[in-house]
């Protein structure tokens, strides 16, 4: 018997598509970047004719003239979403990758194993929602008080251990 298939997994996918290609703003021209988004496509009931998109974290905003009209999360419409994943892959030179400011100071940690010696620094719980949602990946693990980590493999434990306030580390040595 042939299984039932669950779209409603694919919103899920495209929104981290997007968040992965950056933060920042994308400016789009009216007249040759042509996004609407129709009042049937949407969980507001509103049509808009974006102008420009914002991404931080995983909030992923539609401006129209400047205001703050809609967020990924109440479009509904496959199509439509997949037409904003193309319109801001067209335009990801306007994001950046977040990064780590390495000049100001941080919190580290030195932790010694039988393997060796390993120097973590410690991420502010907004650090680590930036790099987690819109940086290139890298190894973010837990960091427990015995000196052992654990890998921080979805967003559950993200959120689980930035909500408790546990240490979260990425290994710089």
């Amino acid at each position: 018997m042939e299984t039932k298939r669950d779209f409603k997994t694919i919103t899920p996918q495209i929104k981290k598509e997007i968040l992965s290609l950056g933060y920042g703003t994308i400016k789009l021209n009216k007249d040759i970047d042509d996004l609407w988004i129709d009042d049937y496509e949407n969980y507001l009931s509103v049509s808009i004719h974006v102008n420009s998109i914002s991404i931080d974290f995983d909030i992923i905003t539609f401006y129209e003239d400047g205001n703050s009209i809609l967020t990924f999360d109440h479009v509904y419409s496959i199509d439509r979403q997949i037409q904003i994943y193309e319109t801001i892959y067209d335009h990801r030179d306007q994001l950046s990758y977040y990064q780590l400011d390495w000049s100001n100071y941080f919190k580290a940690l030195r932790v010694e194993d039988e393997e060796g010696k390993t120097v973590w620094r410690i991420l502010t719980s907004e650090e680590a929602r930036h790099l987690w949602y819109n940086g290139r990946w890298c190894d973010m693990c837990q960091l427990y008080d015995d000196g052992t980590e654990g890998m921080i493999e979805d967003e559950d434990r993200l959120n689980e251990c930035v909500n408790n306030g546990y240490d979260i580390g990425i290994p710089i040595s």
